[in-house]
């Protein structure tokens, strides 16, 4: 009974930072072929995101540096609707259970579990396309992220982004936008 409790509690806590699909299985997904993990490195932008609970502001940006131990510190930054920063730190690293270099793992404490960071597709300057997907018992839990190197994409490799997730039966209709204006995201106009 006691284990019920506790795996109703892990469930709750999980569809609570996920999209939750019920009934339904993750797809199978062919990540970026050949990825290196230092072109990767530094500041990405948020384009778009599944929505969950512990991103909720604006401007967000993920800003990667590689560690001496090959494994990656990741700032996580939004502007909040107070006009706050909200800064999380995280660690990527390698998913020890793959050998394909595109499937990394992400956590924002030294508590929680690692959690996948698959790397659809990136041409390491303009775009990333990052999904996530962990198959429940009687569901699965997403999320996905485009990133871009400049607080705008443009609509060509967005394009190019959507098409990706429709080939796999990623659901892009629950992608919700990242406002990146400039100004309040205290950024001088580009």
């Amino acid at each position: 009974m006691i284990s019920l409790l506790v795996a109703l509690a892990a469930f709750t806590a999980m569809a609570d930072a996920q999209v939750i699909t019920w009934f339904s299985s993750c797809p199978e997904v062919t990540t970026q072929e050949n990825f290196v993990l230092l072109p990767y490195m530094g500041r990405w932008y948020e384009i778009s995101k599944y929505p969950n609970r512990w991103q909720t502001g604006q401007c967000g940006t993920a800003n990667y540096t590689l560690e001496s131990d090959n494994t990656v510190r990741v700032n996580n930054t939004q502007i909040m609707d107070d006009g706050s920063s909200n800064t999380v730190m995280g660690q990527v690293r390698a998913d020890p259970n793959s050998d394909i270099a595109s499937h990394l793992q992400v956590r924002f404490s030294s508590l929680s579990p690692w959690g996948s960071y698959w790397v659809l597709d990136t041409d390491y300057d303009s775009y990333s396309l990052v999904y996530s997907c962990t198959n429940l018992l009687v569901a699965k839990a997403e999320m996905c992220f485009i990133l871009a190197r400049e607080p705008e994409l443009q609509q060509e490799t967005r394009s190019k982004l959507l098409q990706i997730l429709d080939g796999y039966k990623i659901d892009k209709t629950k992608l919700t936008e990242t406002d990146q204006d400039p100004k309040k995201c205290n950024r001088e106009e580009m």
